[in-house]
């Protein structure tokens, strides 16, 4: 597990970047590791979107990846969207927001320590900057010369990144798997890790 740029741990840049950089950066990474091989990947939300391009430009590197609640393509009015909702609020009330809108079931201490991985390691600033980062994303039709295995992971209450762009996904894909989790938000890894966890192993297992 690695923060992206401009998340987390990681450096906040000044300047905007892109899910280019994001790439680029995980390329050097796991390059500097001599990690280049065999690699199984789990990408959820933006880590989806990061990992779906390190895929198409390295299949040579994975043999087998998880995308999670993510997008093939994020229209410009889902980015102004979001970019409304950090900029027209307080950075803890849209921190308290993300898992208002991702957790199936809403859970107050979860919520909580989301809020807090968000306000400890970014401001509104930063946000505002990650969030731009995916704007003109778009690489649906690249995902048919993706011939690794791939499990596509959705929850069927995911208002964030809803069922139809993981069942997008799945068709462009030659060959990957769609599961959606019947009970699950956006935030599967937190609201049903068991379930998540689950159907992760067995995969890796196939």
């Amino acid at each position: 597990r690695f923060d992206l740029r401009g998340h987390g741990r990681t450096t906040k840049p000044k300047k905007r970047f892109t899910i280019r950089n994001y790439v680029d950066d995980m390329y050097s990474l796991l390059t500097y590791l001599n990690w280049t091989e065999n690699l199984y990947i789990i990408g959820h939300s933006l880590g989806g979107m990061v990992a779906l391009v390190y895929g198409i430009e390295n299949p040579s590197h994975v043999k087998k990846m998880v995308v999670a609640d993510s997008f093939c393509f994020i229209s410009q009015e889902a980015i102004t969207d979001v970019l409304g909702r950090v900029n027209n609020s307080k950075l803890e009330k849209f921190a308290l927001g993300i898992s208002v809108r991702g957790l199936a079931p809403y859970n107050e201490e979860t919520a909580k320590f989301v809020a807090k991985i968000v306000t400890d390691h970014m401001t509104k600033k930063d946000c505002l900057r990650a969030t731009a980062a995916s704007a003109g994303f778009n690489v649906c039709e690249n995902l048919k010369s993706l011939n690794i295995p791939v499990l596509v992971l959705v929850g069927k209450k995911d208002i964030t990144t809803p069922v139809w762009a993981s069942e997008m996904i799945h068709e462009w894909l030659p060959q990957s798997e769609l599961v959606i989790l019947p009970e699950a938000g956006h935030l599967t890894i937190l609201d049903h890790p068991l379930e998540f966890n689950n159907q992760v192993i067995s995969f890796w297992l196939k």
